[in-house]
């Protein structure tokens, strides 16, 4: 049991830390680099899919790591903290899964033959449909801002709304399996399916629209290696919690291991896009290397000889005048 115990440990802070700083960095540059193009319906979605991932990082994985590898958990002394965390964590998981979805739709519309359907790919409607979809998620998780508590027992402490027994049932069975697993994964492999026999069969589309594309089915397989394990424990546990009424130690510290290992590789969702975007696009490279260029010039130290030149012949007599006196003293 303390070996399962140790190797959950380290391969939170081993293999934690290294997801939150490539997640974290690369969200930063993903929002930087794309939002010149924020009037495309697809990159909109993709800048607001990274700073929904930024927030997912810091208020999801990095408190986990902390409360793991350093003992800080400020959920278990703060309320407050305790309800925005969960609710947060909540609704910025559920959100940047459901946007990779509508990525993933807005994909099949600008690759279909019918006009009309090409039209719904326009920046408006993607901008209201994200809206929608956003303020859905945020009313659906309420239960976890207003339940969620800080339980205490004699062995230990944790902040969850779970205590209640209905709200549990509603989470087991529907919340995570459904709405988290089934419903996102099972779109987003339709989705792929169908925009990969379009792609096949539109050879014609633009090189810019092909690339598009591209990243968004790479990203769908990024989320289907990540969430499908997390997904697929909890619908073991809620089968589990109908068939057996009670569990022995052992039992449950192996589940609470697999579900620590499976948590901690959830975030590769959440921290993989830049990359994603980096090995796809050639523009997209081309932007990140002209903004590094744009800051190094603008950090660069000018030469005095050329303020020198660009001053008028006696200014300039001037300036070299009070440098020789500058030097006297």
């Amino acid at each position: 049991m303390s070996l399962l115990i140790t190797i959950a440990y380290y391969v939170t802070i081993y293999i934690g830390i290294p997801i939150y700083i490539i997640g974290f960095s690369g969200s930063l540059l993903n929002i930087c680099i794309l939002l010149s193009k924020r009037h495309n319906p697809c990159t909109f979605l993709l800048i607001y899919s990274s700073i929904v991932d930024f927030f997912v990082l810091n208020i999801g994985l990095l408190p986990r790591i902390l409360s793991v590898g350093f003992n800080i958990d400020p959920t278990l002394y703060n309320l407050m903290w305790c309800k925005i965390r969960t609710y947060g964590l909540r609704i910025t998981t559920l959100i940047s899964l459901y946007s990779v979805c509508l990525m993933a739709i807005e994909r099949l519309f600008v690759s279909c033959r019918t006009v009309r359907w090409r039209q719904l790919s326009n920046i408006p409607f993607i901008r209201w449909t994200t809206i929608f979809v956003t303020l859905i998620i945020a009313f659906e998780g309420l239960p976890f801002l207003i339940l969620t508590k800080i339980v205490r027992s004699n062995a230990s402490s944790s902040c969850t709304p779970m205590y209640n027994s209905i709200f549990a049932k509603y989470a087991s069975f529907f919340c995570i399996p459904v709405l988290f697993g089934i419903l996102p994964l099972g779109i987003l492999i339709a989705m792929s399916i169908l925009i990969y026999y379009k792609l096949h069969n539109r050879t014609h589309l633009r090189k810019a629209q092909r690339s598009l594309t591209l990243i968004i089915l790479l990203r769908i397989l990024f989320i289907l290696i990540s969430c499908g394990p997390y997904t697929l424990y909890f619908i073991y546990s809620a089968i589990v919690s109908v068939i057996v009424t009670t569990k022995s130690a052992e039992r449950i510290a192996t589940e609470n291991f697999i579900l620590a290992i499976v948590s901690v590789f959830l975030y590769i969702t959440y921290s993989s896009s830049f990359y994603i975007y980096y090995y796809i696009s050639l523009t997209y490279r081309k932007q990140l290397t002209e903004i590094f260029r744009y800051h190094r010039r603008r950090n660069a130290v000018q030469p005095w000889q050329v303020v020198v030149t660009t001053l008028p012949r006696r200014n300039a007599q001037n300036v070299i005048n009070n440098k020789e006196e500058d030097r006297q003293y």
